[in-house]
């Protein structure tokens, strides 16, 4: 199913969620923003729309490379002689050229992940934390592997539960977990749509339902 899906059902779960809780305008907004964000979130394990959005752009850690490159071969032909020189110009141009074939979109999912990880170990914020840990771990993974499994779901409802004891919005942890579930649902071989299904109890059992 594609993130477009993914993301409706999300919000239709958040949308549930508010109705039976008969929150307030704000709070429904709220729930159904929750579940529509969290309906994408195990596809951090591929290049969705989830990812995308939230990745830092590989193209500035590129430029960055290539400004040092730049400036390295500049330093190396005013300052440097001889071997030295043309290790400075090899590195540089190494600087110039390799991100271009090395630095991924997985790379700069890891590096959103740790820098939401500093963010949440300086401001104190356990969920922030634990969600830098889900995108980071996510950037390794394989698509629908663990994050589209029951240990997926365990992991985020604790994600879940934390934010929700943290910003006191009602509702929220009932939200996230059913708009995980329901990508998961979604994504089964029980719909004529899907060539693969969910191995909900990886790794311990990887048969696709």
């Amino acid at each position: 199913m594609n993130g477009s899906a993914h993301l409706a059902i999300g919000g239709a779960t958040g949308l549930v969620t508010a109705l039976y809780l008969q929150t307030d305008p704000l709070s429904t907004a709220s729930l159904i923003s929750i579940g529509a964000v969290v309906g994408l979130a195990p596809d951090l394990d591929v290049n969705g729309k989830l990812a995308n959005r939230i990745t830092i752009s590989k193209k500035w850690l590129i430029l960055f490379f290539a400004v040092c490159g730049m400036l390295l071969i500049g330093y190396s032909y005013v300052q440097l002689v001889g071997l030295m020189k043309l290790a400075g110009f090899g590195i540089g141009i190494g600087l110039l050229l390799l991100p271009r074939l090395f630095i991924k979109q997985r790379t700069m999912l890891f590096l959103t992940g740790a820098i939401l990880a500093y963010v949440g170990w300086h401001t104190n914020i356990y969920w922030v934390m634990l969600l830098s840990g889900f995108i980071m771990i996510s950037s390794f993974l394989a698509h629908r592997s663990l994050t589209h499994s029951i240990i997926g779901v365990v992991y985020f409802g604790y994600i879940a539960w934390h934010f929700e004891q943290s910003v006191a919005l009602e509702g929220s942890f009932m939200a996230a977990v059913l708009a995980y579930v329901s990508h998961l649902v979604a994504d089964m071989k029980m719909w004529s749509f899907n060539k693969k299904g969910v191995k909900w109890f990886q790794p311990i059992f990887n048969k696709e339902f």
